[in-house]
């Protein structure tokens, strides 16, 4: 990663940008089969539909983050029996026994000149929001703290797959790309790559090459017993728009999935 060039996007090597969407689950346990559905549909036609506009110049990435959620904080009341509440409510948070769930999709763009690519990104982005208005999406941008420094939401959700926690990123004259890293990461044979944070455990990771997911088996929910595993993991699916065949594009597919303790 380069720099914000607009508050929602930052450039990429190779003439690329990046904006990155910040997308709400839908519980499966409380909604019908019929919903979910629909759901999934809906998100399949939206792959189809800005694949169709933008063609091999567009990529799209999903991430299904779970990680610890941990409060530092102390959280005081005046009766003792809210306090009692409040401590046992906060307790696994702090304690970091708590794990939750996100999703976010990176839509990235190659463009001939900036400004034309940050024109179209612009529309992908829209184009985003309302096809998945469904799932309350939030395009993250740049943010300004009390002190008024100002901070990449984009870089901060990268230090999260890069160094394992999130941390923040302040925007300066350092590329986003070397401000997020605060780990090595090593490569190895048959895709297996090794990942160690200067704070915090290895986590491991592998990578698969896919033409597309099988249609015997590829349903609504098909991660939800992944999504349920009691650790912290990343899921990351890359689909690279291919030329249409008979009018239609498809998708090639890169998997990764990484996790640690």
């Amino acid at each position: 990663m380069k720099y914000h060039v607009h508050e929602h996007m930052v450039t990429l090597p190779g003439n690329r940008l990046v904006g990155l969407i910040r997308l709400k689950g839908i519980s499966h346990e409380t909604r019908d089969k019929s919903e979910l559905d629909k759901l999934f549909y809906r998100l399949n036609r939206y792959f189809l539909a800005v694949g169709k506009k933008e063609g091999k110049s567009l990529m799209l990435q999903t991430y299904v983050t779970k990680s610890r959620v941990e409060l530092a904080g102390k959280y005081r009341v005046e009766l003792p029996v809210l306090q009692d509440f409040v401590d046992a409510y906060v307790r696994p948070f702090q304690q970091g026994s708590f794990r939750q769930v996100n999703y976010h999709l990176a839509v990235i763009l190659k463009y001939r000149e900036l400004d034309d690519g940050i024109r179209r990104m612009q529309d992908l982005l829209i184009t985003t929001s309302h096809m998945l208005s469904r799932y309350e999406p939030v395009l993250l941008g740049i943010e300004e703290s009390e002190a008024g420094g100002l901070y990449s939401q984009i870089g901060g959700f990268y230090s999260l797959l890069f160094n394992g926690s999130e941390q923040p990123v302040r925007l300066s004259d350092t590329r986003l790309g070397e401000a997020v890293i605060d780990s090595v990461t090593s490569f190895g044979a048959y895709d297996f790559v090794e990942n160690r944070p200067n704070r915090g455990g290895r986590r491991f990771a592998t990578t698969y090459d896919l033409r597309d997911y099988p249609s015997e088996g590829s349903r609504p929910g098909m991660w939800d017993e992944a999504i349920e595993q009691p650790f912290d993991f990343t899921l990351v699916q890359g689909f690279v728009i291919l030329p249409p065949f008979h009018g239609h594009p498809y998708k090639r597919l890169t998997l990764a999935i990484g996790g640690g303790r």
